[in-house]
C-alpha cells in the first residue's frame, strides 16, 4: 500500500478554488483527496491535544496522520535525551495519541553529523522515548550520512531500536527497510523546496517505491507545488498514467487551479493573480503576470481559453515547450 499527502496542509488554497473546497475547512478538504497527512506545524510550536482532536473529527475514520516532532527535540537538543528532549517528546505522544496517530518523524539537520559522539546520543535517546504502540522515523539530513561507514552504523541502530530511516528515494534509499517506509520529497538535485516534478520523474518514483519489500509506504511531497505533484502521483498511482505534463502552456491551467471567478479579463486575471508562481520549468517558477501580460486584452470564460491562447504564443515568451521538459527529466 502507497499513501500519498504532503507536509501540511495550509496552503491548499493555492491547489483547490473556493467552489471546490465548498467552504469547507482546508484540513476536511484535504482529506477529500489524500489518505494522509504529516503535520508539520508540529515542528515550530506545540499544539494544544484538543487541537489534535480537533482535527481528527474532521477527516474520515481511515485517515491518518503522522507528525513532525518538534525542534527543540532534533535541532536544539540535537536528538540527546535531555531533560527539555524528553519532555518535549512526551508531548509529542500526547499530540499523536489526540490524533490517532501511531508515526512520529524526526528530522535532524545537516549540522548534526555522523560522529561518534552523535551515535551515542542518539542511542541514549532512543534508548529513553521507543515505546511499543508507536513507530519513529529518523531523517537524517547532510552527504556525511550518505557515506558507507555512517550507513553501516546507522542501519545498526535503526534494526536495534525498529526505526524507520527517512529518505528521498529518488535520491537516496533509506539504509534500513522493513516492513513500514516513510520518503519525503524536498525537490531535485539537492534540497530545492522550488522545485515541481515531471510526468518522467512520478513514473521512476513510482518504479522504485514498487520495487519494495515493504508493506506500508508513506509518500509525501514537501515543496512549493506539493499539492498538484502529490495529487498527480496519486492519479498515476491510482488509473496507471500520470495526467498531461503540467509544463508548456498547460502550466497556466495549474497555476490557476485556485481561481474560479470566471469569466474574467485579462486585466482582473493580472490584478488578483498576477504573483501567483506558474512553473515553466521543474526547478524554475515565474510570476504568472509574465505570462498573462503577453495575452490578448478581452474577457476569459476558464482556464480552458487561456491555455489556448498561451498555445499559440508559448515559443515566443522563450519557456521550453512540455515534451522537452520531459525529456530533459533525467
Amino acid at each position: 500500500m502507497i499513501l500519498v499527502g504532503t507536509c501540511g496542509w495550509s496552503r491548499l488554497y493555492e491547489f483547490l478554488s473556493p467552489k471546490e473546497r465548498e467552504g469547507r475547512p482546508l484540513l476536511e478538504a484535504y482529506a477529500k483527496l489524500f489518505p494522509v497527512a504529516e503535520v508539520n506545524s508540529s515542528f515550530y510550536r506545540f499544539h494544544r491535544p484538543s487541537t489534535y482532536r480537533g482535527w481528527r473529527h474532521c477527516v474520515p475514520e481511515k485517515f491518518e496522520f503522522t507528525i513532525k516532532c518538534h525542534r527543540s527535540i532534533t535541532h536544539e537538543e540535537l536528538l540527546k535525551p535531555t531533560e527539555r528532549a524528553l519532555e518535549a517528546m512526551e508531548r509529542m505522544y500526547e499530540a499523536a495519541e489526540a490524533c490517532n496517530a501511531w508515526l512520529l518523524l524526526l528530522q535532524t539537520p545537516t549540522s548534526l553529523r555522523p560522529s561518534e559522539e552523535a551515535f551515542r546520543g542518539a542511542e541514549a535517546f532512543f534508548e529513553e522515548v521507543s515505546r511499543e504502540a508507536f513507530q519513529l522515523a529518523w531523517e537524517t539530513r547532510g552527504s556525511a550520512w550518505e557515506e558507507a561507514g555512517a550507513r553501516r552504523r546507522l542501519s545498526s541502530l535503526l534494526e536495534r531500536f525498529d526505526l524507520i530511516h527517512v529518505t528521498d528515494p529518488l535520491k537516496l534509499m533509506s539504509a534500513s527497510l522493513g516492513e513500514t517506509a516513510y520518503f519525503r520529497l524536498h525537490g531535485l538535485t539537492v534540497y530545492n523546496l522550488r522545485y515541481s516534478y515531471t510526468n518522467a520523474q512520478l513514473l521512476e518514483l513510482r518504479r522504485r517505491l514498487e520495487a519494495l519489500e515493504a508493506k506500508r509506504i508513506y509518500v509525501f511531497f514537501n515543496n512549493y507545488a506539493m499539492y498538484r505533484d502529490a495529487y498527480r502521483f496519486l492519479k498515476l498511482l491510482r488509473e496507471g498514467e500520470p495526467p498531461p505534463s503540467p509544463f508548456g502552456p498547460a502550466s497556466l491551467y495549474w497555476a490557476l487551479r485556485g481561481f474560479d471567478d470566471w469569466p474574467a479579463s485579462r486585466e482582473t486575471l493580472l490584478e488578483r493573480c498576477g504573483r501567483w508562481r506558474c512553473w515553466v520549468k521543474p526547478s524554475k517558477a515565474v510570476p504568472l503576470e509574465r505570462i498573462l501580460r503577453h495575452l490578448s486584452e478581452g474577457t476569459y470564460g476558464g482556464v480552458e481559453e487561456l491555455v489556448e491562447e498561451a498555445v499559440r504564443l508559448w515559443g515566443k515568451l522563450g519557456y521550453p515547450s512540455a515534451d522537452e521538459v520531459e525529456a530533459e527529466a533525467f
